[in-house]
């Protein structure tokens, strides 16, 4: 009886010993708490002496200087001197790695958990944190913007976002995924003229370099201007070849929808309808209407945009009918490759 007394005094002292604290973020919040400003209801982090970007879905009421459609971003002026954050780049960031999230009223701790192609995400348990909050080190050095739901915007789209003199972004009519330790085509866009890619295809180098993260290959695309040439070396069958593709103009993803349809000026949301349609386009000539949903094309049916990519990927006819639902009434739009 001694003896397990003693035995369970001991266990208690090791767990005394060994008990779980976590990092201390407070130096790093009295820090950055000062980068919070608000441009009407928008609460923005500031990113230069007299410049401060908020991420949101809807547009401000107060003015801006510069919009990202892609990213949700916004770009405020200040007439009053601010105090910039310092951003670090999140190739640094490792899965695991202890970060904080902080707005000007919370701080909650907790750790990396995904990297994305364009958005990142945390893991900070019971965190409340609203949009434009901050991601930081423990070093005090921000990651990136909290867009809420566990995603951040990463400082490489930030500070792209506000050096670039005009907003683009750069596309090669393919969409990637990994595939164990290898990168490979998953869907290709037919209206891309001259492609030279094929669904399956291993990605090797991107312009000479290795591929060795997805983000990686993404960000180098989409980072490349308008009528440049990314050359990749592929594998296809057993056979190393090498291709040079000419940049083009994204048209969708990020907070746009990606579709590969959006390149005939239809862009749907999350239940396949129409929320936006580019004036003179092939959509507004064809009649289309916001609202209007798309249920089929031929006969595959449509449930999400990697249905649309995936079916458009294998497609072999020159043309194809889109079947749209407007109240209950039923039309099809004959679209062409």
């Amino acid at each position: 009886m001694v003896r397990l007394v003693i035995s369970l005094f001991l266990i208690f002292q090791v767990l005394a010993a060994t008990e779980f604290t976590y990092p201390d973020f407070r130096q790093c919040y009295k820090k950055n708490k000062q980068s919070f400003v608000y441009f009407g209801d928008t609460r923005a982090v500031a990113v230069s002496k007299y410049l401060a970007v908020a991420y949101s879905q809807t547009k401000p009421k107060v003015p801006f200087i510069k919009f990202d459609p892609f990213l949700n971003l916004y770009l405020f002026k200040s007439k009053k001197s601010l105090n910039p954050v310092k951003l670090k780049e999140t190739k640094a960031l490792k899965l695991g790695e202890w970060i904080a999230g902080m707005d000007d009223t919370s701080l909650y701790a907790g750790n990396f958990a995904k990297s994305g192609d364009v958005l990142d995400s945390f893991y900070l348990q019971n965190a409340k944190l609203d949009e434009n909050s901050i991601i930081v080190c423990l070093c005090c050095e921000v990651y990136g913007i909290g867009i809420g739901a566990g995603s951040f915007i990463g400082s490489e789209y930030i500070k792209r976002f506000i050096s670039a003199k005009e907003i683009y972004y750069g596309d090669i009519g393919v969409r990637f995924e990994k595939h164990a330790n290898n990168f490979v085509v998953k869907s290709k866009d037919p209206f891309y003229v001259n492609q030279l890619l094929n669904v399956g295809d291993k990605i090797l180098k991107i312009n000479g370099k290795r591929v060795t993260t997805l983000k990686q290959l993404n960000q180098t695309i989409l980072f490349s201007k308008p009528k440049s040439i990314i050359k990749l070396d592929i594998l296809r069958d057993k056979n190393i070849l090498k291709r040079s593709l000419v940049v083009r103009s994204r048209m969708g993803g990020g907070y746009l929808s990606d579709s590969f349809l959006e390149k005939k000026g239809i862009f749907l949301d999350k239940d396949m309808k129409i929320k936006n349609i580019t004036p003179n386009s092939f959509a507004q000539k064809s009649g289309l209407h916001v609202g209007d949903r798309l249920i089929q094309i031929d006969h595959k049916k449509i449930q999400s945009e990697d249905n649309i990519k995936e079916y458009l990927s294998n497609i072999k006819s020159k043309e194809a009918h889109l079947l749209f639902d407007r109240n209950d009434f039923q039309f099809f739009v004959k679209i062409g490759f």
